[in-house]
């Protein structure tokens, strides 16, 4: 299991930006459009390559995020991205998405939660898993399914900074530190 993080400066970033959505109430259309800025990124190499291009002129990266974006986007998400580039932090643009989102679901009682299985699970399984999240989260939940097969049997959870692993290979790794003391 892979667990990302999200920088200080990113969340300081994607509180900037919840603010500019609040003064217009554009929560979710900012959060779309971050979604499909970063969906182009990383469909188009070449753009990444040249916006994360130290001896391209901020000026030039600039001209680039117009002939790109201008009215395809919110006015003040596109000056947002400008501002990125002048402070060279446009490469923290995905962990800044990251973290507008969880913001977001914050703020709308939602949460993302990682769930691994060393199987897909059917139907009525992520159906159960969901309702007792639900129920023990105190929040509506927003599954992502992973398949882990490393976790032999059992699940395990990954949400904010919390790891929950109720798997079969942790359990024989608690076994094995106990029976080595």
């Amino acid at each position: 299991m892979t667990y990302n993080t999200i920088s200080t400066v990113s969340k300081n970033y994607a509180k900037a930006l919840m603010e500019v959505a609040e003064e217009s109430l554009a929560y979710d259309v900012y959060k779309n459009q971050l979604n499909d800025i970063c969906d182009v990124l990383n469909s188009s190499q070449d753009l990444r390559i040249v916006l994360a291009n130290t001896s391209v002129s901020s000026s030039k990266k600039i001209e680039i995020l117009d002939s790109v974006f201008a009215n395809k986007i919110e006015d003040k998400l596109l000056n947002f991205l400008k501002i990125l580039i002048t402070k060279n932090r446009f490469n923290e643009l995905e962990s800044i998405s990251a973290a507008y989102n969880e913001m977001l679901d914050k703020r709308s009682n939602k949460k993302t939660v990682e769930v691994y299985s060393p199987i897909a699970l059917n139907f009525e399984n992520k159906s159960n898993v969901l309702f007792k999240l639900e129920h023990k989260l105190n929040c509506e939940i927003i599954p992502i399914w992973k398949i882990d097969e490393s976790l032999i049997a059992g699940l395990a959870f990954k949400y904010d900074d919390t790891v929950i692993d109720m798997s079969v290979r942790s359990k024989l790794e608690n076994l094995s530190k106990k029976i080595t003391r």
